[in-house]
């Protein structure tokens, strides 16, 4: 059985030359070395409509998988969690374990840095951990943002932050082992 994936990259620094899409070339790579089929890389602007529109059309196509990178920070134009709600038409919510896991990575910087702890959960670092209802909260080994994983009627979508070293870990942890069973 031939295993599809389509990549969609959310960011306004990909569109206007800013940063370059590594992500989706390194994404694409590893995806094709473990024999998944990349049907699909779409890059798209960091737009609540935007994102909402090109997730359910991913969707009415009827992948196997649904990878996307970009949009989870703290800053107000990381809009991905929000269009994502919007496209399965899900409330916005604060995941407890979402915060607690976004709580103890900020602590963690904070003594690296000899800043003192514990760490105020301000706004920005709450907003890290509203995540869509009915989800589920994938660790980010390395960074603050945890990712996103969502099962919708044989479609597996995975959210993970555009940071590249963040988001290969959050593959290699957990999505790489998901893709080599589902390939054999």
């Amino acid at each position: 059985m031939t295993v599809n994936l389509e990549i969609i990259c959310v960011g306004n620094e990909l569109l206007i030359g800013k940063i370059q899409n590594t992500n989706a070339h390194w994404l694409g790579k590893q995806a094709t070395h473990l024999a998944v089929n990349v049907k699909r890389i779409t890059v798209i602007q960091d737009a609540l409509e935007e994102i909402s529109e090109t997730l359910n059309q991913a969707i009415t196509r009827k992948p196997h998988y649904i990878i996307t990178t970009g949009g989870l920070g703290p800053t107000f134009d990381d809009k991905t969690f929000e269009g994502i709600a919007k496209a399965l038409n899900r409330k916005l919510q604060v995941n407890p374990k979402a915060l607690k896991m976004v709580k103890q990575r900020s602590e963690e910087y904070a003594k690296k840095r000899g800043k003192p702890t514990p760490i105020e959960m301000t706004q920005p670092r709450v907003k890290m951990a509203t995540f869509p209802e009915n989800t589920l909260i994938v660790n980010n080994p390395i960074g603050t943002a945890p990712a996103m994983q969502v099962n919708l009627q044989g479609t597996t979508i995975f959210v993970l932050p555009g940071i590249p070293s963040e988001m290969e870990a959050i593959f290699n942890q957990t999505i790489a082992p998901i893709l080599k069973q589902a390939t054999g």
